[in-house]
């Protein structure tokens, strides 16, 4: 895929959250809560560090990968037993197999994007947060992108949690910045929207046995 994949609000939205949950958990977050210097604050801020990176790295395959086109060559098995019963008529097979936008044949489980203009093998969806379809080669990418982002904002909520409610005792004890107090709120409220629904995208796929439909490396 091409580099203008980059030019869309939510590419660039998506960068900002990560930018600041990122400096929120570790500037804000560790840092109050048993400070950098630290082997606790060391630790939890390269462990946080390692996630984020393995955010952006998924994330980047996830925008710049070709979700899978289908060869031009391509050319349908009508013997193929797996897609049609014996009473259904090779003819029907055939025009089943077929897109009239693309003009073309498409294996099994290829679907035409409206958005890429051209069937994607394996298609999942047109995801618009990378501003590409999630299909048979980055599917991998958007997976491991989810289950490091979920990982992510279960470290940030326990470190959230920590600051809110200190060792000391479990009343509240907010700092007198208001930037700490906002901070805590924002990424609060992005850790449980981003937890719900990675948790819900999780269960979905499983329930739906789309495992036996998709390679996941």
């Amino acid at each position: 895929m091409k580099l203008k994949n980059f030019l869309s609000i939510p590419i660039f939205s998506v960068f900002f959250v990560m930018g600041f949950v990122y400096y929120v958990t570790v500037f804000i977050l560790i840092e109050d809560w048993v400070g950098l210097q630290t082997s606790a604050g060391s630790l939890n801020s390269m462990i946080f560090t390692t996630l984020a990176c393995l955010c952006v790295l998924s994330f980047l395959v996830g925008v710049l990968t070709d979700p899978g086109r289908v060869p031009s060559s391509y050319i349908p098995d009508v013997e193929d037993t797996s897609f049609a019963s014996d009473q259904e008529p090779k003819k029907n097979v055939l025009q089943s197999k077929y897109c009239d936008k693309c003009a073309a044949y498409k294996p099994p489980r290829t679907h035409h994007c409206r958005v890429c203009k051209r069937c994607i093998l394996r298609m999942d969806h047109h995801c618009l947060w990378i501003n590409n379809c999630v299909g048979y080669w980055n599917y991998k990418a958007f997976f491991n992108l989810i289950l490091y982002a979920t990982i992510g904002s279960i470290h940030s909520s326990v470190c959230n949690c920590n600051k809110l409610f200190p060792s000391e005792g479990l009343e509240l004890q907010w700092d007198n910045s208001p930037q700490n107090f906002l901070s805590c709120v924002w990424i609060n409220d992005a850790c449980i929207i981003s937890n719900t629904w990675d948790s819900l995208r999780l269960a979905y796929l499983p329930y739906n046995s789309q495992y036996d439909n998709y390679r996941v490396l």
